[in-house]
């Protein structure tokens, strides 16, 4: 009796047929589950525009899509609205377009992008405190499932025309949001980061011009803030206890070049006072500024100037730098042993 003759080539094909058809379902499986969670995600967004009304928060956009099939969500808004009437004063940001996207293998990290640029009212409608624009912008919004996120901003020639009018090459912001609300003074609320270049003031003091190169700063807020406006929010917070880390602060403007880091309060006043320790490089191009801005006497210069350069050594450019503590106390502010005049005052009214 003759069996069946043993064919190589059928077992390859049904083989082949049989991977084509799982790949097919597979497929076939994750677009449905594409698309499935794409109409979620525009739900999603719609019922938190919804409830947000509750909350004072107005968003609107003009259409709305998800795209980025297969290999991501990206979901794409014009004229993008949102007015948030809660805090005190309100603001409103205007987007011509917004795109957020993120990967299906990790929704806890979204990349978002408004290349048409930003606008941002601070204030009441018809007569806003302050406005605040960027020509692009581009960042990234990392949350975790306990609670708490990371969001990164990079903006293109931004501006802020308030009392005086600021711009910038660039601008990057970071803001740290807690997993949990602190509990006591000790434990860290909100972290905040800026780091600016090109920096072009309104006007500067001899002997500096007016485009400071790069200013950074790096604060973390402990202690819990309080609700309200600003000058009952800032009481709440400094009868608490509250203080600010100021964890770096880089400022580079022609040949002056200062680093720091130290400790924030407000004072019975709510006005500020805190201790620093960093270095200064060029000390005598800041007291010059100082006095033609006149905020410090030319003889109280003079006598700095002795002062410092008894605590001054070469630095890394081999220029002379002083490494020292910087005070705000009562009102003034000392470099060291030297008066550098008064302190800004914050206006909280």
């Amino acid at each position: 009796m003759g069996g069946a003759r043993y064919n190589p080539g059928m077992r390859r094909r049904t083989g082949l047929l049989f991977v084509t058809a799982l790949l097919l379902i597979l497929a076939g499986g994750y677009t449905a589950f594409w698309f499935i969670t794409a109409g979620k995600i525009e739900q999603g967004l719609g019922d938190w525009a919804e409830a947000a009304r509750a909350q004072k928060i107005a968003a609107s956009w003009r259409t709305l899509r998800v795209a980025g099939f297969p290999f991501a969500f990206r979901l794409e808004l014009s004229d993008a609205a949102l007015r948030d009437e809660a805090i005190n004063p309100p603001a409103d940001i205007r987007m011509l377009f917004l795109s957020a996207s993120a990967h299906p293998w990790s929704f806890g990290v979204w990349h978002l992008a408004a290349p048409r640029g930003l606008s941002a009212v601070v204030g009441p409608e018809g007569k806003p405190a302050a406005t605040v624009s960027a020509r692009a912008v581009e960042g990234a919004v990392s949350a975790v499932p306990e609670g708490g996120a990371t969001i990164w901003l990079s903006l293109d020639a931004p501006r802020l025309d308030a009392s005086e009018p600021l711009a910038a090459g660039r601008a990057d912001l970071w803001l740290v949001l807690p997993v949990r609300a602190p509990a006591t003074h000790r434990d860290s609320n909100i972290a905040l980061a800026a780091d600016l270049h090109d920096v072009k003031l309104p006007q500067a003091p001899s002997p500096f011009r007016n485009l400071l190169d790069e200013l950074a700063l790096g604060v973390t807020v402990k202690g819990s803030i309080p609700s309200g406006p600003p000058r009952q929010a800032a009481t709440g917070w400094r009868d608490e206890g509250g203080t600010a880390e100021i964890d770096n602060f880089t400022l580079r403007w022609g040949t002056l070049a200062v680093s720091g880091s130290g400790t924030l309060a407000l004072d019975s006043d709510l006005q500020p006072m805190g201790a620093f320790s960093g270095a200064v490089e060029g000390y005598d191009e800041l007291m010059n500024a100082l006095v033609a801005a006149g905020r410090m006497k030319a003889s109280d210069a003079r006598l700095a100037r002795i002062g410092l350069a008894m605590l001054a050594k070469a630095g890394p450019s081999g220029r002379p730098a002083i490494t020292a503590s910087f005070t705000i106390q009562n009102g003034e502010m000392f470099l060291g042993p030297a008066k550098l005049g008064p302190a800004p005052k914050i206006p909280w009214e």
